[in-house]
């Protein structure tokens, strides 16, 4: 929902710029139908592929209360102390891709004080979020409405397929963030692994889940015909680095099991619901296969066999990379 921003500070106000709420009439402008699921409708210039539907939103939502469980929390780092009040100064966070608006939400109540701003470039968000928080539509990809050294945080969780050239989100952050300002970043690797624990970890992937491995490099494959070039998750670290904007950049690898395979019942539980949410996912990505040309029979024989090695190959995760970082 968008609203104005008159209870903000001068330094985070934008150049001229009035925002105004988006009426009901206007929702529906906003989405296409294809396939009997929901997507944006601007394509001209967000790459994003997925659907943003009722089974979409679910899986993220899954996403996120799992990571929560995972990290133990929303964030790490020095979040609290960037975000602790300070007389006279208005404190901002802006959640970049914010999708639902889960995380921010979550975030509002912890930082009551704090000016919360989620964007998106559909309206899938709560019409109705808290005193301190404003959801707005921006295609994240082109610049952002904030001055020059405004903003206190910018998180910025699984965007890699919302823009063509990640290095833009680093440079306009870099721009908007003060000085000892945070960045927080969070990918998912796209690729299958095991975890390090498990002997299959040395060697290729395609030796123990050929499958899995072949549905990734398809994924890249037709990602990259869209312009989204892959992997990125890996990279965040040495993007942050050479920009030469941050410091104290911080890399933390978390492995999400897919299935049953782990011994304590807390990641047993993690890895039936990362299992449905890999399927959830593979679902989801399924028709720009079919565009890119793969066939129905090929798609299915290919589904069929990542199916099984999610269900039978022990050791298997999700990798998630966390990544924190201070403006200079």
């Amino acid at each position: 929902m968008l609203t104005d921003v008159d209870d903000e500070p001068d330094d985070a106000q934008p150049h001229g710029e009035e925002l105004e709420e988006l009426r009901d009439s206007d929702f529906p402008g906003y989405f296409s139908e294809r396939d009997n699921r929901l997507y944006q409708v601007d394509t001209a210039t967000s790459p994003y592929p997925l659907p943003i539907d009722t089974p979409e939103n679910k899986r993220v939502r899954a996403l996120h209360k799992m990571l929560k469980q995972l990290i133990a929390g929303n964030y790490i780092g020095p979040v609290a102390e960037v975000l602790a009040p300070r007389e006279g100064q208005q404190k901002v966070a802006i959640d970049l891709g914010c999708g639902t608006g889960d995380w921010i939400m979550e975030m509002a109540k912890d930082f009551p004080h704090v000016s919360f701003h989620g964007l998106d470039i559909v309206p899938i968000a709560t019409r109705y979020p808290d005193a301190n928080v404003q959801f707005e539509l921006h295609d994240i990809g082109e610049p952002m409405r904030w001055a020059n050294g405004s903003v206190n945080l910018i998180h910025a969780r699984s965007i890699f397929m919302t823009v063509r050239d990640y290095s833009v989100i680093v440079q306009e952050s870099a721009r908007m963030l003060k000085p000892g300002g945070m960045y927080l970043s969070g990918e998912w690797g796209q690729f299958p692994a095991f975890h390090p624990h498990f002997p299959q970890a040395e060697g290729h992937p395609g030796v123990h889940v050929p499958g899995l491995d072949r549905f990734y490099r398809m994924l890249r494959d037709v990602l990259a015909l869209r312009g989204i070039i892959s992997p990125v998750a890996s990279t965040v670290d040495q993007r942050l680095r050479n920009s030469g904007s941050f410091t104290d950049i911080q890399e933390h690898i978390f492995y999400m099991p897919i299935g049953s395979w782990a011994d304590d019942p807390m990641h047993q539980t993690l890895g039936k619901r990362n299992r449905l949410a890999q399927t959830n996912f593979m679902n989801s990505i399924r028709p720009i296969f079919v565009a890119a040309g793969v066939t129905q029979r090929d798609l299915e024989q290919l589904y069929n066999e990542c199916w099984t090695e999610m269900y039978g190959a022990s050791g298997l995760v999700s990798i998630y990379y966390l990544v924190s970082a201070c403006r200079i």
